[in-house]
C-alpha cells in the first residue's frame, strides 16, 4: 500500500508539477526534513509531499503515510497541515507522529533573499488513536524560528512552547518546551545533505525527554519533483530507537500573483493560418539571410510568436563593449565551422545606408596599438529565452530552444540594420561560482553553435559570454525566482558609430 500510495504520487508530481522544486518537512512547514526554516513558501504556491515513515522502540515497531500540505498566501506568510494516515491501530503512541497539524508561519523579519531571517510558527495538533482516550487530545504549539542561509550552507533553529490538554481518564500530560536546530549543506547541484536534533521535555511523568538525532539528504530529481530520505537515532527514552523517512514533493503555482512561463512556440489556430498564408501569397519581399553564401539555401520562414521572448529596450540606452576575447572564434574554436568566405560582410540594406552601416573595423588585431581593443555597441533588441531552452543542468538544447532561435533569426532576416549578437548565459546561485560561471558559458556557446551552424549566421558577427549567477533578474530564495534567472539573453547591438 505506501508503495502504491508512492508510485501514485510520483505520477502525479510528473504530471502536474509546474514552478517548483517543494521543500516541506513532514509536517508540512517549508524547511528540511523535521526541522522548519524561517523562509516561507512564495505567493500563490502549493506544495504536497507524501512520507514513508517507519519508528522502531521498546513498545515496538510502526508505520505511517504521512501527508503534506503548504500554501503561500504571501510574500512574508504561509499556511501548512499533515495528516499521519496511520495504517495500524495505535501507532500514534509508538511512533510518535499521530498527529493532524495546522499551522502557519510569518516571517518577521528579513527580507526573503536576506542571509538571516526570522518567523513565527504557530501551530494546532490533534491526536488521531484507535484509543478513545487519547484519540482528538488538542495541543497547541508557539515557536520562534531563526535562520542563517549563505550560498551552499544553512543554519536553522527554533525554540517553543506546547501547550498539552489533559486526556483526563488515562494519565497527565504536561506541557513541553520544544527546541530544534537543523544543518543543510549543497555539496552539488541537485543535492542537500542535512543534519537535525531535536528536544522537548517530559510529556509524562516518569517517561523521560524526548531527544532525536537525524541525518539525511534531499535530491532534486527534476525541477519540479524531489526526493527527501532520512535516519533518525533516539538519543532519549521518550524517542524511539530508530525511525526511518522515505519521501516525495512537488510544487506547483496556483495563483495569479506567479507568471507562469509561456511555451516558447504557440501553435497558430487555423484563422491564423490562413491569414498569414494569404500574407505570403501577396508578399514578394525576400528574406535577408545572415551569411552572403547561404543566399540561395535559405527557405522563407513565418516568423512565429517572437514578441513572447522579446524584452523591450529603450534605444541607445545600454551601451554594451564588445571585446575579442568574448568573440566565437575565441570562446569556442573548435564549434567554428568556415561557412563565409567575407566575413563581418552585412546583409543587403536598400540604399546607400548598407556602406555607411558597415563598421570600419570590427576588433583591432593583436600587435595593433590601441589603450581599447574594444567596440562600443548600443542594445538594439533583446530576447530572454527561458530555462525551458536546455535540459536541467545542461547545455545541449532542447527541441524548443531550437525552435524558438529559428524564430529568433526569421525576426531577424527581416531586420534592416548592421547589427552583432552577444549571447549571454545566466544561471541561479544553486552550486559553486566556477561551476555556474562554466555552464552559463557553456550554454551561450551552444547557442552561437546552432545559430552558425544550423542557421547559416556568420562566426565572425556572434560574441558569447557567461555571467554565472552574477546578473539575477529575479531572488534566488524562490524556485520561482531561480528558474528566471537560469536564462540566455541575446543582445542585437547596433556599433555605435553607425547608430543613426
Amino acid at each position: 500500500m505506501p508503495a502504491l500510495i508512492l508510485c501514485l504520487l510520483l505520477l502525479f508530481s510528473a504530471i502536474y508539477s509546474k514552478t517548483a522544486e517543494a521543500v516541506p518537512t513532514v509536517s508540512g512547514g517549508t524547511g528540511l526534513l523535521t526541522q522548519p526554516s524561517a523562509q516561507t513558501l512564495d505567493a500563490g504556491n502549493i506544495s504536497f509531499g507524501l512520507w514513508y515513515h517507519q519508528a522502531n522502540g521498546p513498545s515496538g515497531s510502526a508505520r505511517t503515510v504521512p501527508v503534506a500540505m503548504t500554501l503561500g498566501l504571501g510574500s512574508f506568510l504561509e499556511v501548512y497541515g499533515a495528516y499521519p494516515n496511520l495504517l495500524f491501530n495505535d501507532d500514534d503512541l509508538k511512533s510518535g507522529r499521530g498527529n493532524i497539524q495546522l499551522g502557519f508561519k510569518a516571517r518577521v523579519f528579513g527580507k526573503r533573499a536576506d542571509l538571516f531571517r526570522i518567523a513565527i510558527d504557530l501551530q494546532g495538533r490533534r491526536s488521531v488513536s484507535d484509543n478513545p482516550d487519547l484519540d482528538g487530545i488538542n495541543s497547541y504549539q508557539a515557536r520562534i524560528i531563526a535562520s542563517f542561509k549563505k550560498e551552499r550552507f544553512g543554519l536553522h533553529a527554533n525554540m517553543g512552547y506546547r501547550f498539552n490538554d489533559d486526556p483526563g481518564t488515562t494519565a497527565e500530560f504536561d506541557d513541553q518546551l520544544v527546541a530544534g536546530f537543523g544543518l543543510e549543506f549543497a555539496p552539488l547541484t541537485r543535492l542537500r545533505v542535512m543534519a537535525e536534533m531535536e528536544f522537548a521535555t517530559e510529556k509524562i511523568e516518569g517517561e523521560g525527554e524526548e531527544g532525536e538525532v537525524t541525518l539525511g539528504f534531499r535530491y532534486f530529481l527534476s525541477p519540479h519533483l524531489t526526493l527527501h530520505a532520512a535516519m533518525g537515532f533516539g538519543i532519549l527514552d521518550a524517542s524511539p530507537d530508530w525511525r526511518t523517512l522515505l519521501g516525495f514533493s512537488t510544487s506547483q503555482g496556483v495563483g495569479t500573483y506567479l507568471k507562469p512561463v509561456p511555451r516558447i512556440i504557440q501553435p497558430a489556430d487555423e484563422k491564423d493560418d490562413a491569414e498569414a498564408s494569404a500574407s505570403d501569397a501577396a508578399s514578394t519581399k525576400k528574406i535577408r539571410p545572415l551569411s552572403p553564401l547561404l543566399a540561395g539555401q535559405v527557405k522563407p520562414r513565418k516568423v512565429g510568436q517572437v514578441e513572447k521572448l522579446e524584452v523591450p529596450v529603450e534605444a541607445k540606452m545600454e551601451e554594451i563593449m564588445l571585446t575579442k576575447q568574448e568573440s566565437f572564434h575565441e570562446q569556442a574554436p573548435s564549434a567554428v565551422k568556415t561557412h563565409s568566405l567575407n566575413p563581418l560582410t552585412p546583409m543587403s540594406v536598400p540604399g546607400p545606408s548598407a556602406v555607411e552601416d558597415k563598421p570600419r573595423k570590427i576588433l583591432k588585431e593583436e600587435g595593433e596599438d590601441s589603450a581599447d581593443p574594444s567596440i562600443p555597441a548600443f542594445v538594439y533588441r533583446k530576447f530572454r529565452l527561458p530555462e525551458l531552452s536546455f535540459d536541467f543542468d545542461q547545455w545541449t538544447l532542447s527541441d524548443e530552444g531550437k525552435k524558438a532561435l529559428s524564430e529568433i533569426v526569421a525576426s531577424l532576416r527581416e531586420d534592416t540594420r548592421w547589427f552583432f549578437l552577444r549571447i549571454d548565459g545566466h544561471t541561479d546561485d544553486i552550486g559553486s561560482d566556477r561551476y555556474n560561471m562554466n555552464l552559463s558559458l557553456q550554454r551561450a556557446i551552444s547557442m552561437g553553435s546552432y545559430l552558425v551552424d544550423r542557421e547559416g549566421i556568420d562566426a565572425d558577427r556572434i560574441f558569447v559570454k557567461g555571467f554565472g549567477e552574477s546578473r539575477p533578474v529575479a531572488s534566488n530564495e524562490t524556485e520561482e525566482g531561480r528558474s528566471q534567472n537560469r536564462r540566455v539573453e541575446i543582445l542585437v547591438l547596433v556599433p555605435r558609430e553607425s547608430w543613426h
